[in-house]
């Protein structure tokens, strides 16, 4: 009898470095430098089997960046902090420091036989690296030169000047502290093995489950768990062991009808193609599944500059609804 297998399904919740509001004024600008340079400050995981079965769990707050203001500050879910401390009060949750949380964490990696998460590029290629880069430098004599190489790295990227793509980038292990783990992603295995039909699509639409720009469905695990639920209502708490069970739940409909292949699949939305392509794909138009992806995207373009090659990139799309519909 084969063994079987078990995996780790982690969540993160994260700030960022504070000299990043000092850099960005408009939220757009705060939103790229926070998934840039993100610092954990909340971290929850599971491991499980194939069924979905929770064998273990665990949930820290790090000390280095939930208990500095300056740091926890910059969250995203910043008001979220009375229900961390109302669970730090019913012994729901620690804190501990990085070191300390992350000698857990390796330990249980080395248990299972792949480690994961919803977003498996944000999780394990940008915010655990990255924070453990933070606590190497904060805990040593060179750390303002570390921030000011950080904060001509953060005006680089407001610029626009990505640096060169990683020639050693490994999209499928996660390198930690001198061991490399098999590393499987839940986005691109819903998007392509739940999400990736007509039933799911139609029911963005109807739902309002679109992408900002309104060119794409929606496929994050809060839209995913919603779906195989039925359940539309659902909202995710963002806090991170509650997000890893749902995530863990979403792996266990996944193992029910594929194997978990190990890999980070690279811009999951795509696997479900564009809506414009979706709701012009009939002879006969749905009206009401069309308005909503018109309006969708007027909404979107609404905020962007006139002329440039990105708006007028979605207005070609625009165009194409219409052209469709008989009103151009």
């Amino acid at each position: 009898m084969s063994k079987a297998l078990r995996y780790l399904v982690v969540d993160t919740e994260t700030a960022t470095l504070p000299l990043c509001s000092e850099l960005a004024w408009d939220a757009e600008s705060k939103k790229k430098l926070a998934i840039a340079k993100p610092l954990v400050y909340d971290i929850g995981w599971n491991i499980t089997n194939r069924k979905g079965e929770i064998l273990d769990h665990k949930q820290f707050l790090v000390a280095e960046t939930f208990c500095v203001p300056q740091i926890f500050n910059t969250a995203y879910y910043a008001e979220k902090r009375p229900i961390y401390l109302e669970m730090l009060a019913k012994n729901e949750t620690v804190i501990k420091t990085w070191d300390e949380i992350m000698t857990v964490f390796v330990n249980d990696m080395q248990s299972v036989d792949a480690v994961g998460a919803f977003n498996s590029m944000f999780d394990f290629k940008k915010a655990i690296p990255f924070t453990e880069l933070y606590i190497r430098n904060l805990y040593s004599p060179r750390y303002n030169a570390w921030e000011q190489i950080q904060r001509e790295s953060c005006i680089r990227i407001l610029n626009d000047n990505k640096p060169p793509r990683n020639p050693d980038f490994d999209a499928e292990n996660f390198f930690f502290r001198g061991r490399n783990y098999p590393l499987f992603d839940l986005w691109g295995l819903a998007a392509k093995i739940l999400l990736n039909n007509a039933t799911y699509k139609k029911n963005c639409l109807e739902h309002d489950l679109l992408s900002a720009s309104g060119l794409y469905f929606k496929t994050s695990a809060e839209s995913t768990y919603q779906y195989i639920c039925d359940k539309y209502d659902f909202v995710e708490s963002h806090t991170a062991l509650d997000d890893a069970t749902i995530e863990t739940f979403i792996l266990s409909k996944i193992a029910s009808r594929h194997a978990i292949d190990i890999g980070i699949t690279f811009f999951p939305f795509r696997e479900l193609g564009e809506t414009v392509e979706f709701i012009t794909r009939l002879k006969k138009p749905n009206f009401d599944e069309c308005e909503k992806v018109i309006s969708a995207i007027e909404s979107h373009l609404e905020s962007k500059e006139e002329g440039t090659a990105y708006y007028n990139k979605i207005e070609k799309k625009l165009d194409a609804i219409l052209t469709y519909l008989g009103r151009n």
